[in-house]
C-alpha cells in the first residue's frame, strides 16, 4: 500500500461528500481524531471488539484525511520518526 497515495483517495473521498480540511480548520479535524480514539476507547471499555476494530480504522481515516489535505508525505515523516525512535534507549531510560 502506498500510504501517501491512499491519504489523497481518502481526502478526495471527503471532499466528493462536501467537507473541508484546510489549515483554517485544522483543529476541528484534530479534535474529530481525538473522538475517534475516545470512542476506541468506550469501545474497548465495553470489550467490543467489532466496534473497536471499527472506531481505530476511523481514527486512521481522519489522520489519513488530514495527510492527504495538506499534502504531507506521511510516509517520509513516518520513517524520519521511527529513525529517532530507534535510537532511543529501552522504555526511553525510563524506570517504569
Amino acid at each position: 500500500m502506498d500510504i501517501n497515495k491512499e491519504c489523497k483517495i481518502i481526502a478526495k473521498w471527503r471532499e466528493d461528500k462536501g467537507f473541508e480540511t484546510n489549515w483554517d480548520n485544522m483543529l476541528e479535524k484534530l479534535m474529530l481524531v481525538v473522538t475517534e480514539v475516545s470512542e476506541a476507547a468506550e469501545a474497548y471499555r465495553k470489550n467490543d471488539v467489532k466496534e473497536f476494530d471499527m472506531e481505530i480504522a476511523d481514527t486512521f481515516i481522519r489522520l489519513m484525511d488530514i495527510c492527504g489535505s495538506i499534502n504531507l508525505d506521511i510516509a517520509n515523516e513516518i520513517e524520519k520518526k521511527m529513525i529517532i525512535n530507534a535510537g532511543r534507549p529501552y522504555k526511553h531510560g525510563k524506570i517504569a
